[in-house]
């Protein structure tokens, strides 16, 4: 797996390589300051104002509790994946990292997303895109896993960047509002619901779409 990774971003050239970096160093920050907002637990922080009637109610409440939690654990262990100098110097942290991911995802951010997702704003819509983010990011670990298992490193390797570009979609979707609520001074039907709806589908379908991009330049160039 380490091989596969590092052929990935080898592939890359040195311009390419500066931004992914600094992608992932604003979205590692941009995570801090998304759960952080929740510790100590208060009903009137940032979102659950949004969620006064569901926020005191189970299983609403201890399902976000376990989301926000174990999704950081998602994001970090994700994180580390992609570090050269982790899968070089302390190849354990890798391997067990990814097991953490695989954990942390299935049994925990998972089911606890899907329960959220019931209940999210936005209507029919948006309670669709999320129960089939989870579902899709759900199938892309669990193959993931059977490849590692399997050790079929390369296709190891292709499931879990899709899975992980499904994880990014918690921080993707956040930055999507900050740039349609620029646009909706300029676009007169983009409505706050419209703004949400948008930034939930937009979130985790153009991660995918790069997701796919980069799939097939790796297996490009490799050929």
């Amino acid at each position: 797996m380490i091989t596969a990774i590092n052929d990935m971003w080898k592939t890359l050239n040195p311009l390419t390589r500066l931004i992914t970096t600094f992608i992932f160093f604003y979205l590692f920050i941009l995570m801090v300051e998304i759960c952080i907002q929740y510790f100590p637990w208060s009903n009137q922080s940032n979102f659950l104002v949004l969620k006064q009637d569901v926020v005191l109610t189970q299983p609403w409440r201890i399902a976000f509790q376990i989301h926000v939690l174990m999704s950081s654990f998602v994001l970090l262990a994700g994180f580390t994946q992609f570090s050269q100098y982790i899968r070089k110097k302390f190849s354990l942290v890798h391997r067990y990292a990814g097991w953490i991911y695989i954990v942390s995802t299935l049994g925990f951010a998972l089911p606890s997303g899907l329960i959220l997702a019931v209940y999210a704003n936005g209507g029919f819509s948006t309670q669709l895109c999320f129960i089939l983010l989870g579902l899709l990011w759900g199938i892309s670990t669990l193959i993931a896993l059977y490849f590692a298992i399997r050790k079929q490193w390369f296709r190891h390797r292709d499931w879990m960047i899709r899975s992980f570009a499904l994880a990014l979609s918690a921080l993707s979707l956040r930055t999507w509002k900050l740039v349609l609520y620029e646009l909706q001074p300029y676009v007169e039907w983009l409505t706050p619901i419209h703004i949400y709806q948008l930034e939930a589908w937009l979130g985790w379908t153009i991660n995918l779409l790069i997701a796919e991009v980069i799939i097939y330049n790796i297996n490009h160039k490799r050929a």
